[in-house]
């Protein structure tokens, strides 16, 4: 299979606490540069996503708010994909007390409020969706995540879902990672969304990102680190941050759990290989 277009989860895939991680936005400016067209799909509330990652322009095409929102940063157009959500949610999470984020449509808890969203979804019959995130829940309209708004997505700059590649770490990850061609999961992910993947990397996060792309897309070699490089690009803390904050949220270098296979071990996937012939690019064996 060839593929055309690389699509990113973006909180602990292509960043950590909230900021990108330079070998990651490095790594994207040089596929960019080499032809590749990219996706963003993230839970991220729209505003908050604009104001933290400074490379948002470098994408053809950005899914936020879990499904919910589309971006074309080109055109400058965005879009709801679903209504706005039913008010009595926000109203009872700000009755109890329980701090909450709030996107457009998206709203976002820490998970020691899932039972709390639960009963209140329960008692109230709301027709949601929810979806955890490493220490959040996100909270969408019934039918409604990464994997719908890609494919909307898709369908608006005219790529297939199986001429990508995607890659992420998450749980509501699946969704968008199970319709690509080619699944990537990032060393940091957890064990549902390495079990799905074609390639897990032998780093984390940003790195990780940075290492798939160079090693078997461009065949470039490994960059040396210079001394007294940032740890990170764009803003970290703030926002739908602080929501996540003393919530037990670890960096990926604090995790257990058990290591992923290097980028060089390949799952095998029944019905992927071949080639094609749609002008895209071959992941390199």
């Amino acid at each position: 299979m060839a593929y055309r277009m690389l699509a990113f989860d973006y909180d602990e895939t292509l960043a950590v606490d909230g900021a990108i991680q330079p070998p990651a936005g490095e790594a994207l400016a040089e596929a960019k540069a080499a032809g590749w067209r990219l996706a963003l799909v993230t839970g991220r509330p729209h505003e908050d996503l604009l104001e933290r990652f400074p490379l948002v322009s470098l994408f053809d095409l950005v899914v936020d708010e879990n499904g919910a929102v589309l971006y074309l940063p080109a055109a400058g157009t965005v879009e709801e994909l679903v209504g706005r959500p039913d008010g009595r949610l926000r109203a009872e999470l700000g009755r109890r007390g329980i701090p909450f984020f709030a996107g457009r449509i998206v709203t976002i808890v820490r998970r020691p409020h899932e039972a709390d969203v639960v009963e209140i979804v329960r008692d109230g019959g709301l027709e949601v969706s929810l979806f955890r995130n490493r220490p959040a829940v996100m909270i969408v309209p019934r039918g409604t995540d990464k994997g719908t708004g890609f494919l909307e997505g898709l369908r608006r700059v005219g790529v297939a879902a199986d001429e990508t590649i995607a890659v992420g770490d998450d749980e509501n990850d699946l969704a968008f990672l199970r319709l690509a061609g080619f699944r990537v999961a990032v060393a940091n992910a957890i064990d549902a969304v390495k079990a799905e993947a074609d390639v897990v990397t032998a780093r984390a996060s940003g790195e990780g990102v940075a290492e798939f792309i160079r090693e078997r897309l461009l065949g470039a070699p490994k960059p040396k680190k210079a001394p007294g490089t940032a740890a990170r690009t764009g803003r970290g803390a703030g926002g739908f941050n602080n929501v996540l904050t003393n919530c037990g949220h670890r960096g990926p270098r604090e995790r257990g759990g058990r290591a992923g296979r290097g980028a060089s071990e390949r799952r095998p996937r029944r019905g992927r290989a071949g080639g094609g012939a749609r002008g895209g690019r071959p992941v390199r064996p």
